[in-house]
C-alpha cells in the first residue's frame, strides 16, 4: 500500500522533471563541506561501490581509458563504450586496471637476452617507464628503465644495460604500505621488486602508485588495489564473446547497453549473460518505468540505467515523441528498485545531480557536460576563428552508428548505418581542459546542497527527503523558474 508521502510525491512529479522544482533549506549542521565530501558513498550496482555518485557515460566521444582512470581516481567509475573491436575494448580495460596498484602482481617484463629495441617497444605500447628483467623460470635478474636505454643502440642486449640483481633493493610480498614507503624513501627508489625466498618475482611496487594513494584518497579501487572500471556490451552479434573477453581482461561490471531496455531483445541478452556468466556484475539500460525495473531485476540485473531521451545529444524524443520526463522516471523506477539505479541524462547543471539523487537515483551518468575535456577521445581542433573544439555525438547519431558497425566488423558500415533512422546528433563543443576541475565543482556543489538541506551525508539527505518530501520539495511557477535558472 502506498504511503501518503508516496501518493503526494507521485502527483507532484507527474509530467515533471528537474527544472520544475527547487529544494527548500533546512537548518545547517555540517561543520564543513569537506566533511560531507567523505560521506558521498553509494553503489553503482549490487556489488560495485562508489565513493562519489558520478559515472562517465559509455559514449565513444566520452569514455575510453583516460576518462575511466580520471573518474575512478576521483571516486566514481567510467564505462568504456562498445563501439570498439573486442580486442581494443579489452586493451582499454587492461590499461585502467594496470594504471594504479599498491602491488602490481604481473609487471611488464623482458628476458635478459632481449634487445633494447624490444624493450622500447614494450615500454611504448604499454606506456610504462621500466621493465623487470626475469629468466624463463621467473627469477628476477634485474630492472631496466627508460633512463638506462635513452641514448643507446637498438641492437644492444638488455643484460648489458639493466641494473643487475646484485645492485637491486627488493622486499618480500607480505610488505605493508608503510614499510614500502620507508624503503622507497631510504634508498630513493622508483621501483621496488617483490620476490620470494628463491628470488622469483612476485610483484612490483612503484613510487608513483604510492603517491597516487595519498593524492587521491577517494579513489575507487577493487580488492587488489586496482581502479574500478566498467564496459558496455550490446544485445546482438558478438555480445557474449565480448562479455567473456572483457571479464578475462578484468572488467568489474558489464553494462548491457540498449536504447530500449524493456524489450524482448534486452531481456534475452540479460538472460543469456546471466546464464553464461552467473557471477558477473550486470547493469542494464535504458528504461523509464517501474514496471521495466521490476522485470529486469527479476531476470538478474545488478543495476538499472534510467533515462529515455533526456541526454543533450539524444534526439529520440524529438523524432519519436517517446518522452518520459526524467524526474518522474527516476522516482517511479526507484520506488520498486531492489538494486541500485542511475539517472542517465537530463543533468544540465550541477543542481540537477542533487535532485536526481533525492528522487531515488543511486548515481548519475554524465556525458555531454564532460564533452570537450582532455580525457575524452579525439584531438583538439583549432578553428580558423581561433576557437578550440572537440567532437561530441550521441550514440544514436549516424556517425556513431558507422563506428558501431565497424567495431562489429561489418563489410560495409556506411551502408548498414544508412538503413537506420538516427536518433542522435553530432556537434563540435568548446575545448574545456581537464575533466578533474569539472568533477571537483560538481561534488563541491553537491556537498553544498547537502549542507543547505541540513544533512551531513548523502545517505542522510536522501532519508530526510523521503521521510518528509513536502518539507523540502517545492514546485516552481514559470516566474520562479526564470528567477532561479535564467543566468
Amino acid at each position: 500500500m502506498k504511503s501518503k508521502q508516496d501518493i503526494w510525491l507521485s502527483k507532484m512529479l507527474d509530467g515533471c522533471t528537474f527544472d520544475d522544482f527547487g529544494i527548500l533549506e533546512g537548518r545547517g549542521v555540517a561543520e564543513s563541506r569537506k566533511q560531507i565530501l567523505a560521506r558521498l558513498q553509494t553503489k553503482f550496482s549490487t556489488n560495485i561501490n562508489l565513493n562519489i555518485p558520478l559515472v562517465s557515460a559509455n559514449m565513444d566521444t566520452i569514455t575510453r581509458a583516460r576518462m575511466a582512470i580520471a573518474h575512478a581516481k576521483k571516486g566514481g567509475i567510467g564505462i568504456i563504450d562498445r563501439f570498439l573491436t573486442i580486442e581494443d575494448q579489452c586493451e582499454k580495460v587492461a590499461e585502467v586496471k594496470r594504471h594504479e596498484n599498491f602491488v602490481i602482481t604481473e609487471p611488464y617484463s623482458i628476458l635478459p637476452s632481449g634487445t633494447v629495441a624490444e624493450a622500447r617497444d614494450i615500454m611504448r605500447k604499454n606506456k610504462v617507464g621500466g621493465l623487470v628483467v626475469i629468466k624463463e623460470n621467473g627469477k628476477l635478474v634485474g630492472i631496466l628503465t627508460d633512463r638506462d636505454i635513452r641514448f643507446c643502440r637498438d641492437d644492444i642486449s638488455v643484460k648489458n644495460r639493466m641494473t643487475n640483481k646484485g645492485r637491486l633493493i627488493t622486499a618480500g610480498f607480505n610488505i605493508n604500505l608503510e614499510q614500502a614507503k620507508q624503503l622507497l624513501d631510504k634508498h630513493r627508489l622508483e621501483k621496488l621488486p617483490l620476490v620470494d625466498e628463491n628470488f622469483k618475482l612476485k610483484g612490483l611496487i612503484t613510487s608513483q602508485d604510492l603517491e597516487n594513494l595519498e593524492r587521491y584518497p577517494l579513489a575507487n579501487k577493487d580488492k587488489k588495489g586496482q581502479l574500478v572500471v566498467g564496459a558496455a556490451i550490446g544485445v546482438t552479434g558478438d555480445y557474449l564473446e565480448r562479455a567473456q573477453e572483457l571479464l578475462k581482461a578484468g572488467v568489474d561490471v558489464l553494462v548491457i547497453d540498449i536504447a530500449h531496455g524493456y524489450s524482448e531483445q534486452g531481456e534475452r541478452a540479460l538472460k543469456s549473460c546471466r546464464k553464461r556468466f552467473p557471477d558477473a556484475e550486470l547493469v542494464v539500460g535504458n528504461v523509464a518505468s517501474g514496471e521495466s525495473v521490476s522485470r529486469l531485476q527479476s531476470l538478474g540485473a545488478n543495476g538499472v540505467k534510467v533515462g529515455i531521451g533526456p541526454g543533450s545529444a539524444c534526439m529520440t524524443r524529438y523524432y519519436t515523441n517517446i518522452a518520459p520526463p526524467q524526474g518522474g522516471a527516476v522516482y517511479n523506477c526507484a520506488r520498486v528498485a531492489k538494486v541500485p539505479i542511475g539517472g542517465d541524462g537530463g543533468i544540465r547543471r550541477d543542481g540537477h545531480i542533487f535532485l536526481c539523487l533525492l528522487l531515488g537515483a543511486d548515481w548519475v551518468m554524465i556525458g555531454g557536460r564532460y564533452a570537450g575535456t582532455d580525457e575524452t577521445p579525439g584531438r583538439v581542433i583549432d578553428k580558423s576563428s581561433g576557437k578550440k573544439v572537440k567532437t561530441f555525438r550521441g550514440m544514436a547519431s549516424r556517425e556513431a552508428m558507422v563506428e558501431k558497425f565497424r567495431a562489429e566488423l561489418s563489410e560495409n558500415p556506411y551502408e548498414d548505418s544508412a538503413r537506420i533512422s538516427p536518433e542522435g546528433k553530432e556537434d563540435e563543443v568548446e575545448y574545456k581542459g581537464s575533466v578533474v576541475p569539472i568533477i571537483d565543482d560538481m561534488m563541491g556543489h553537491l556537498t553544498s546542497s547537502i549542507s543547505y538541506m541540513g544533512a551531513t551525508s548523502l545517505k542522510e539527505a536522501k532519508e530526510m527527503f523521503m521521510a518528509n518530501p513536502k518539507k523540502y520539495l517545492k514546485k516552481l511557477s514559470l516566474a520562479a523558474q526564470k528567477e532561479s535558472w535564467d543566468r
